[in-house]
């Protein structure tokens, strides 16, 4: 395999990962930039469903992308002695460029309860109030859900450097993990989906695994 195929390959998914974006910023009212601070709770559940794979085929075409880009280790350099500014907060965030790992060991959540039981002084028992199902129509925070869609559609917006970002990470040895996809299955992915991010993404995780062993004949 050569620097074309990985191209043509990346191409083709770049092209359909940008229109999923591209619908997901209309779903979220994100059209022109614009940052929402609420959604309704349904809205933004699809959302999420979907955003979650999209994540996952995009770091795949990373690794794609990446493919044959050859970088040289930089010497650390020296951490600075004051406090680093972190600027206004307006800035889109980094892509992550790496899966989330899955936990093999998860501790048991703790699920906060009604309440004491409180006993008046008449001797009965003050009854918890009903707990309320949520509601599809709830209006819920989509502050971080949003930062996900800028830093995703950034990403896709701008590949070969984030091709080139995976690239000197991996060649600093400084990640936890050897590999961007973690074993098994993707985030987001489903074994039986028909959604375009579906097929996107089952796609994605064959060809970067072909491109995390194929070597560079080009």
């Amino acid at each position: 395999m050569n620097r074309e195929f990985w191209t043509a390959a990346v191409e083709r998914h770049h092209a359909e990962l940008l229109r999923i974006v591209a619908a997901l910023l209309v779903m979220a009212g994100m059209v022109g930039g614009v940052v929402v601070a609420t959604l309704p709770r349904r809205v933004h559940l699809a959302i999420l469903d979907v955003l979650r794979a999209a994540e996952s085929a995009v770091r795949r075409l990373i690794v794609m992308a990446a493919w044959g880009i050859r970088v040289v280790p930089r010497a650390p350099r020296a951490a600075p002695s004051g406090a680093v500014p972190r600027g206004s907060g307006e800035r889109v965030p980094s892509f992550p460029l790496f899966d989330t790992r899955l936990n093999v060991d998860p501790k048991k959540k703790r699920v906060a309860g009604f309440g004491p039981n409180i006993r008046g002084f008449d001797e009965y028992d003050v009854m918890p109030p009903a707990r309320q199902a949520p509601s599809p129509d709830d209006m819920v925070d989509a502050g971080r859900l949003c930062r996900r869609l800028q830093a995703l559609l950034a990403a896709l917006e701008d590949l070969p450097k984030q091709a080139r970002r995976l690239a000197r990470i991996l060649a600093r040895g400084r990640s936890k993990w050897q590999r961007p996809m973690r074993p098994g299955r993707p985030p987001g992915y489903r074994s039986k989906g028909r959604r375009a991010v579906d097929e996107v993404l089952a796609d994605c995780q064959e060809l970067a695994l072909m491109a995390l062993e194929a070597p560079d004949t080009s």
